[in-house]
């Protein structure tokens, strides 16, 4: 995180002179504690985030890709079918705000398929066709996230 900060001021800046980096390290260790005292952020946390962050970049890619797939699926729905919606309730073993926050916003963002409520660890979907509601039995952003969840807090 203080790297972060570091080269955060570094670009703002925009010179890199000696009085600039000696700046940049005071404000780096005034950014980082008061990033420990009010976030309640520490050393540990930040290294869990940075094991994490390979399943974060798998996870993303998963998204973009099923978000590739769904397209491709909306265009063979537009051309040559009908829409037949369906709502459908999932419930979801995420824990985290977050985790359920990631969940319904990938859901949202894949073509034909809404989050429309979330309440508890119930997640309410409106599907485009049948089909798309068969598909969220086993879902592989869910699977994803609960490994991300399991590395973040053990």
């Amino acid at each position: 995180m203080a790297l972060v900060f570091f080269l955060f001021w570094m670009i703002l800046n925009g010179r890199w002179t000696r009085e600039v980096m000696l700046i940049g390290i005071l404000v780096t260790f005034a950014a980082m504690l008061f990033t420990w005292k009010a976030c309640e952020w520490s050393f540990k946390k930040e290294a869990r985030l940075y094991l994490a962050l390979p399943r974060v970049i798998g996870y993303v890619l998963t998204v973009i890709w099923e978000i590739v797939k769904a397209n491709l699926n909306m265009c063979n729905i537009v051309y040559f079918g009908e829409a037949e919606a369906v709502t459908r309730i999932i419930h979801t073993r995420l824990t985290t705000r977050l985790g359920k926050m990631a969940l319904a916003n990938a859901i949202t963002l894949t073509p034909g398929t809404i989050s429309v409520t979330f309440q508890g660890d119930e997640l309410t979907v409106h599907c485009l066709r049948p089909e798309l509601a068969e598909g969220l039995d086993d879902l592989i952003f869910e699977r994803k996230l609960l490994k991300i969840e399991e590395a973040l807090h053990g």
